[in-house]
């Protein structure tokens, strides 16, 4: 069999991935003896040799740091990679990069071979499918012999390292401007409703309204997916049903470009008709016309936070929060 993986060894040994996962870190005694026999004998059978996985781990430094991150073509994440990369070279250590495509079992499978090449810990960016109640990565990062920090988004474990944006501020702020600006009609396109930064920004939303004594409206709050056909999407629902709204709330840059589209097409015109502010503050949003308002991630301190993490002094588990700020350009009316 080539290119064997972990989902292989484990349909033929008959066993969970999370077993073979375990046994692979060198965490044998978290299965029982009879199913790390199976899962062994399938490894040897095919010549799949893990030995170094665990034992050369631990005894020595590849100086490489594997980072999984769910979309490279995407700015934001490029932009991290960098940040990332020049600080970890400052640590004597290089990265080696796994692009997911936001697809949870490539996730999985990318921790597996990352591991396999012997990195000496991991960043995770886990994708948006974790949110859809698969423990499985929850269950992966739990087998892991390495350290590992999540970064941008958490999963289900209490302990796990992560280093985030304060998105629950970050939502505030977005909205709060919006609002002392003279917007109370305020529509969201929101990432997907069960990841850990679309529902902090909504969060802060929902704290900027209650603060200034308006009404939380639930028809103005629209899923998107992170992805620029969404914002598109429910930039016409939005339109569609409340042609009166004041101002879009975008939970990043990229569905902001798909409601870019769609309020020209209507003839309406972003920064007078309408009020249209995002999130991340990636390259293009100072390029377009007009220039998009948004709030912008400190990348550098986000990068500077893990590696803090990974290889300062203070290696305590929890999670660090960094402060957005807003970055304010010609989208909205002022």
């Amino acid at each position: 069999m080539k290119n064997l993986t972990i989902k292989d060894i484990a349909k033929e040994a008959g066993v969970s991935v999370t077993a073979v996962s375990f046994v692979l870190n060198g965490k044998e005694s978290s299965v029982s003896k009879a199913t790390a026999e199976k899962i062994i004998s399938v490894c040897n059978k095919y010549n799949y040799k893990p030995n170094y996985l665990a034992s050369s781990l631990k005894s020595k430094s590849s100086k490489i740091v594997g980072c999984v991150i769910p979309d490279i073509e995407n700015n934001y994440y490029s932009r991290l990679i960098s940040r990332l990369e020049e600080e970890l070279q400052k640590e004597g250590y290089k990265l080696l990069i796994a692009n997911t495509s936001y697809d949870m079992g490539k996730c999985i499978e990318a921790i597996s071979d990352l591991v396999n090449h012997m990195v000496d810990c991991l960043v995770i960016v886990p994708p948006s499918s974790f949110a859809k109640k698969d423990l499985s990565l929850d269950e992966t990062i739990a087998s892991l012999s390495v350290p590992c920090v999540l970064l941008d988004r958490t999963v289900g474990s209490k302990w796990n390292h992560a280093v985030l944006t304060d998105d629950v501020f970050g939502g505030y702020l977005a909205t709060k401007y919006l609002i002392e600006h003279h917007h109370t009609k305020i529509a969201l396109i929101t990432g997907p409703s069960e990841i850990s930064s679309s529902l902090d920004r909504l969060s802060g939303y929902k704290k900027a309204l209650a603060e200034f004594g308006l009404t939380y409206d639930e028809s103005l709050v629209f899923e998107g997916d992170y992805h620029d056909p969404s914002g598109e999407m429910c930039a016409r629902k939005i339109l569609e049903k409340h042609g009166d709204i004041d101002a879009i709330f975008a939970f990043n840059d990229i569905m902001a470009y798909g409601a870019y589209r769609v309020l020209n097409e209507h003839g309406l015109v972003i920064g007078k008709d309408v009020s249209l502010i995002g999130y991340d503050d990636i390259y293009f949003s100072s390029l377009i016309n007009p220039r998009l308002t948004t709030i912008r991630q400190d990348v550098d301190a986000l990068c500077k936070s893990v590696v803090e993490v990974l290889f300062g002094e203070d290696k305590g588990q929890g999670t660090i929060l960094v402060t957005p700020s807003l970055v304010e350009r010609e989208s909205v009316k002022l």
